[in-house]
């Protein structure tokens, strides 16, 4: 079976590696954008809850007899995992694979490409990025093994770091996996998108 490219090849030159600063960057905003979608499905799903506590004292050694009172908004973690999966496979594999880069990645001018040879990632490879940075912990989180999932939410992002610190072409585990590669533009160039 043949493969279709859909982005045009760019001479190296115009490329570079992209920075682990730039990428985290994207990450993280992606990560934000996510987050608030997800609240935003819980609220109209009817996941979401409002608890309100009131702290207080009549007590006159406190100051003033204080009252205090908090509300806090929380989305059940199962539901969570499961929006939040649901959500970041829709949003990052079709950027990936039909635009090259999420918004995020956009706006910090960087573009996710195929490392093998030059042009956008197939739908497996968009994939199996989305698995190795997203799937598998959310999936954790949705089984309702609470104690693992600590510890992978936690140390998963680390290993990926390290992996793409330690890589002579800043590919982090998750692009060896689906030999993607993370460019940003080269010197004297505005874009890795010109």
């Amino acid at each position: 079976m043949t493969r279709a490219k859909t982005g045009s090849p760019e001479p190296p030159e115009q490329l570079a590696t992209a920075s682990t600063g730039r990428r985290m960057g994207a990450w993280l905003a992606d990560f934000v954008l996510l987050y608030i979608l997800v609240n935003v499905a819980a609220i109209a799903l009817g996941q979401a809850h409002w608890i309100t506590t009131t702290v207080g004292s009549d007590d006159a050694s406190t100051w003033m007899g204080s009252t205090w009172t908090g509300s806090t908004f929380y989305v059940d973690a199962v539901w969570f995992g499961l929006l939040f999966a649901l959500l970041s496979a829709c949003y990052t594999i079709p950027m990936w694979r039909l635009a090259g880069a999420t918004l995020s990645q956009r706006l910090l001018r960087l573009r996710v490409a195929d490392a093998r040879e030059p042009g956008l990632l197939t739908w497996r490879q968009a994939t199996v990025r989305w698995f190795a940075l997203f799937g598998w912990a959310f999936a954790e989180m949705a089984s309702g093994v609470y104690a693992v999932l600590l510890l992978a939410v936690l140390g998963w992002p680390i290993a990926l770091l390290i992996s793409q610190l330690r890589s002579d072409r800043g590919q982090g585990l998750h692009d060896r996996l689906a030999h993607s590669l993370v460019v940003a533009p080269g010197r004297g160039h505005y874009s890795a998108w010109d």
